[in-house]
């Protein structure tokens, strides 16, 4: 009958390990978190470098209602490159667009 119980035992104990899930949670990224939407690495130098960057800009605040198109397009891009992007790529391109959205007037 001992048999029997350690038998029982030794299967109960291989199905339970059989079923073992992990299960792993990864911190969700701020919605607003533009230097890992221009495809920086959170934790790297360079993200680092591109956070910093950034809220000096937005310290700075928006442009007045008379600040011309092409002003705003040229800092746009003067800031996107200023983060270490490289221009002509998706992020830099995406960096831009955020840039004018964040500097056009109120």
């Amino acid at each position: 009958m001992s048999v029997r119980v350690l038998a029982v035992l030794a299967v109960a104990a291989l199905a339970s390990a059989c079923s073992y899930s992990e299960t792993r949670t990864v911190a969700a990224q701020p919605v607003d978190d533009s230097c890992a939407v221009y495809g920086y690495t959170p934790g790297t130098t360079a993200y680092n470098i591109c956070v910093e960057r950034e809220a000096a800009a937005r310290r700075r605040g928006r442009m007045a209602a008379d600040y011309a198109q092409a002003s705003l397009i040229a800092d746009s891009q003067s800031a996107c490159l200023s983060y270490g992007l490289v221009q002509g790529t998706p992020s830099y391109d995406r960096c831009v667009q955020r840039e004018m959205a964040y500097r056009r007037p109120l």
